[in-house]
Formats: structure tokens, sequence, C-alpha cells
């Protein structure tokens, strides 16, 4: 039997354990969205104003969930159903202005440039043509807003890490990722560039060797070297680009 990689059916077999502190199947990932939001915290512009977010493959919602506390308006999008009614009751719990809905995100049900805030997160490793779903979140962001991503070099030491050691001694569930799907920096730049955003802020990510070793679960830390995984944060000039994103329009989409 072929060994399995990028198991998309893992996140709907598990979709009830999202919020669950003793689930194995994504403890490393709940433990890995606190760093994605201190990256926010330390490079998205401060606003007293309500944001609208949505996010992409938002799975249990793990990173939205609590970006909007703070009194954002938020819409989720993502395959897996059981991960969205996931997300729902996390979001219904805390009393957040949120919908989530059940669809594919690579042509996501949601209206162009009505996002203060795109969210890509641990997305782009998972699709076979990850330019064309950042050109469709750059579809999303209005003037001044921005979006966010985090994902996984194309690197030897991405899949001795990400896979091999991670995957091998269970950090996180086995076939979760295939390393032909890892994603270059450049790839970003490059779509960045086409559709109308500029880069402000990339940092590398590295394990915290003895806090995951302790807890046998992954935590990270800023590092200077994109070799494994990293965080980005694009924007979009507050002036409109003199053409518009190279991606479909959806007039009927959800707005957040």
């Amino acid at each position: 039997m072929p060994k399995l990689r990028n198991d998309l059916d893992l996140y709907e077999r598990y979709s009830d354990e999202w919020w669950d502190p003793r689930s194995s199947a994504f403890r490393s990932l709940r433990a890995t969205k606190g760093h994605h939001l201190d990256f926010l915290a330390r490079t998205l512009p401060a606003s007293d104003a309500a944001r609208a977010i949505v996010d992409l493959g938002c799975g249990g919602g793990l990173l939205s969930v609590p970006l909007a506390r703070r009194g954002d308006r938020l819409v989720g999008v993502d395959l897996s159903p059981g991960s969205v009614v996931s997300a729902q009751r996390a979001a219904d719990r805390a009393r957040l202005d949120a919908r989530f809905v059940q669809g594919d995100a690579r042509r996501a049900p949601v209206s162009d440039a009505c996002a203060d805030l795109v969210l890509l997160s641990d997305v782009l490793e998972h699709v076979d043509d990850p330019r064309a779903l950042f050109v469709e979140a750059a579809r999303l962001v209005r003037p001044g807003g921005h979006l966010f991503t985090n994902t996984i070099n194309s690197t030897r030491r991405a899949h001795l890490l990400a896979v091999t050691v991670a995957e091998g001694l269970g950090l996180v569930p086995r076939g979760t990722h295939d390393p032909a799907l890892f994603v270059a920096p450049r790839l970003l730049d490059e779509a960045a560039a086409a559709c109308g955003l500029e880069r402000v802020a990339i940092e590398g990510e590295a394990p915290r060797l003895g806090r995951t070793i302790r807890t046998w679960t992954v935590h990270l830390r800023a590092s200077r070297s994109l070799a494994v995984s990293y965080c980005a944060l694009f924007r979009r000039p507050a002036a409109l680009p003199t053409s518009p994103p190279p991606a479909p329009s959806h007039s009927n989409g959800v707005r957040p």
C-alpha cells in the first residue's frame, strides 16, 4: 500500500477535536497558533474599528476565532463540514459576529474586496496550485487591507522536519503533509506582485526544541531562516491598483 500523504480527510475524521485540549490530532496545530497570533500582533497595524476578517481553509477556527474576540466580523470557509460546525460552535460560545460556511477556498463564496484581513493559515501546502489560491485570497482584500499566510518551504530541511520527524514521531498525524506541495516564498512574492499586493513582513519559524520535547507538542519561535516554515504579511495599497487582481468576481458572495 502506498504511503498516504496530504490526507485532507483527517480534518473531517477528527473535526470534533479541534478545541479539545485532550486531543492528539490537533495539539501541535493549536500550539502553533499562539505563535501566529504573536506574529500578527507585531506586524498588523492596530485599529480601533472592527475589522472584517475572512479565514480561507479555516478548519476549526483556531486562528480566526481568537482574532475576532476583539469585536471583528468574521467569515470562515472550509471544505470539511464537521470542521465548519466546530468553528461555528467555538464562535457562538464566545458570542462572536462570525459565520462559517462549507465551501472550496479556491473559489470562495465571498464578495470582492470585502476584507480588512484575509487568513491563509496552514492551507497553501495542501493544494496543488498554491499560486491560484493566493490570487483568490487577494481578490478579497480591500484597499489598505492585509493578507496573512503561514506555510512550509519547499526545502529538504522542511521535508526532514515536517514529515520525517514530526509525522514519524507522532507530533502531527501521519499523512498530514506531502512535501511535493510545499511552497517557496518566491512563489508568493510573484503572486502578490501580480495581484497588486506588497509584502510588508516575512519571518521564519523554528521549533522550540526543549518545550516541544517536554510536551510532545510542536511549539514555534521566530527565526531568521525561512528554510523550514515561515509567516508572511501582505498589504494592498490604499490607492486602488490600475488593474484588478487576475481572479474571477463572485458578486453574489458572502460579506463579513
